[in-house]
Order: C-alpha cells, then structure tokens, then sequence
C-alpha cells in the first residue's frame, strides 16, 4: 500500500502549485529535493545573499490581501538586492503557519509569491514549513552582481551629497503593499560606479541614515525643506515613518552632476543633504534622529 502523504505534504503541494511553470533558470535540482542546488554564475560575478521576514500583526494585517501578503514578502527582499545593485536570481521561502485557516490562506500568498517572482525575473527554489503562533513568511534570496561592483554602507565622505530615489513617508496602509523595489535604479547606479555607500530605505530615513553615517564614519546635514514627501504628508513623517524602500546613497561632486544629466529613470531623484565629518555630528533641523524600532 501506498502510504498517506502528511498533512504538511498535501499543504505544500496545494501552496507551491503556482510555482511549478516558473523556468528552470540555472537550477539543476530543488522543489524535490532537500536543497536547491543552482549552476554557479559567470566568471567575474560576486554572489549577494539576504533574507528578510514579515510577520502577520507586524508588517500586514490579518485583513490584508494574501497576494499582497506574498507580493510584500518577495519585493522587501529585492529592495535589498536593489541596494546592492544585484540582479535577483533565486528564492527560499519559509512559511510559519498557526492553524488550518491560515493554512487555506497561504494558498493565495503563494500566489501573490508567484506573481511577484515572475515579474522581476526571480525563481522560488524550496524553502521550509513551521508551526508558529501567527503567519509569517521568511525570504532568503541569492543573487548577483558584477565583481567589485557593489557599494555599501562605508564608503561615504564629507563633502559628498545625499540623494534619495522617489517620495518618502505615508507607506502606510497601502503602499508598503504595493511599492516597486527599485532594481534597476540600483543596478544603473552601481554599473556607473556612482554612490560611494547605498541602502534601501525600511525603518525611515530618520533611522536609516544614521546607519550609514555611523558605517562610514561621518556626520550629515539633511535640508528638511528639500524632502520629497508623498502628497498629504509632512517632512517629519517623511523622515521618521518606514517602509519606504527607496534608496538612499551618497555621491561625490565630481560624480553629481553626471547623475543628475544622465539620470535615465523616470522615478525622482532628490538631493536631500551633505555628508559631514564625523566630529559635525548629525544635523536634520527639529527633524527626530529617530524611525521605526522592532525591539522598542
């Protein structure tokens, strides 16, 4: 006899069904077997890896759209991979399911996951499936950039400029479902050699920057007036409130006025501030040096 396959069989079977038409891009085995086991990329490439949560109460309601559930899950991720000027490539998703109920529910997060993955060139590869005491989704994520390409967060300067990509602030309760990682803005920026330290924006620029400057070992002065703040929204909302996934980089003046010619995006850029030396400290006029905190 044929043994019954497990409750947790059937479950993953009815979730990953949307997955199985995605092409096999460089993938030699996975969704079968334990690991995902990719062919290698080319020579002259460096590998970026990162994973990144959402949690049902946290970063989306028990009232949110399952697909908008999966869509959010995947793009955090990939604004990641945007910061780091990275052609996405491969995915694992862990799912933490509570109870049968959200387990019917998770049938349209991967979907939504399906979807997401489609549109920017991404393949779910495998993942994992846990009891917890409320839905979450984990996405570890694998890609690719040119050797040396990729900036980080220690290369600012003082004297260099500060730019953010889109409008910041009132992510919330719609658009932190429905940005656009910013994949092609990072990867332009980074092939041109252009930010000297990039990030993507998810706690706020109030907490983000401060990051980056204390990374690089220097100070900042950010000009409030100049924020570019989503209709209805004011400077300090645009500063403090999070999930933007914009991002957020410094350039030289020697490199600024060739990004501002020969920007190709039809997303804004701003010029929000300049990088001081460490001893200026940081400096966003009555704007609080503060943003979202997950242990506050």
């Amino acid at each position: 006899m044929k043994p019954r396959p497990s409750n947790e069989d059937l479950w993953i079977g009815r979730w990953t069904r949307a997955l199985r038409s995605f092409p096999r891009r460089g993938l030699r085995h996975g969704l079968g077997h334990d690991c995902a086991v990719l062919a290698p990329p080319s020579r002259g490439t460096d590998l970026v890896l990162k994973t990144d949560a959402i949690v049902e109460g946290v970063h989306f309601l028990r009232t949110t759209s399952a697909r908008l559930v999966g869509r959010k899950a995947l793009a955090r991720t990939l604004s990641d991979l945007a910061a780091a000027g990275a052609t996405p490539c491969a995915a694992l998703v862990t799912a933490g399911c509570p109870d049968k109920k959200s387990a019917v529910r998770l049938q349209s997060v991967y979907r939504g996951l399906a979807q997401a993955a489609r549109c920017w060139g991404v393949t779910i590869v495998g993942g994992e499936t846990v009891r917890t005491r409320q839905l979450l989704l984990s996405v570890s994520m694998l890609g690719y950039v040119p050797h040396r390409f990729s900036p980080n967060r220690a290369g600012a300067r003082p004297g260099h400029l500060l730019f953010v990509t889109g409008r910041l602030g009132g992510s919330w309760p719609r658009r932190h479902l429905t940005f656009t990682p910013r994949l092609a803005e990072g990867r332009w920026l980074a092939r041109k050699k252009i930010p000297s330290a990039m990030m993507d924006l998810s706690d706020g620029l109030g907490a983000d920057l401060p990051r980056l400057a204390r990374t690089s070992r220097i100070g900042f002065r950010i000009f409030p007036e100049k924020l570019p703040c989503n209709p209805g929204i004011g400077a300090r909302q645009a500063f403090t409130q999070g999930e933007d996934y914009e991002l957020l980089f410094s350039v030289s003046r020697a490199k600024a006025a060739r990004l501002k010619k020969n920007w190709p995006f039809a997303t804004r850029l701003t010029e929000i501030g300049i990088c001081l030396p460490a001893r200026a400290g940081f400096h966003a006029g009555r704007l609080p040096l503060q943003g979202y905190d997950h242990l506050a």
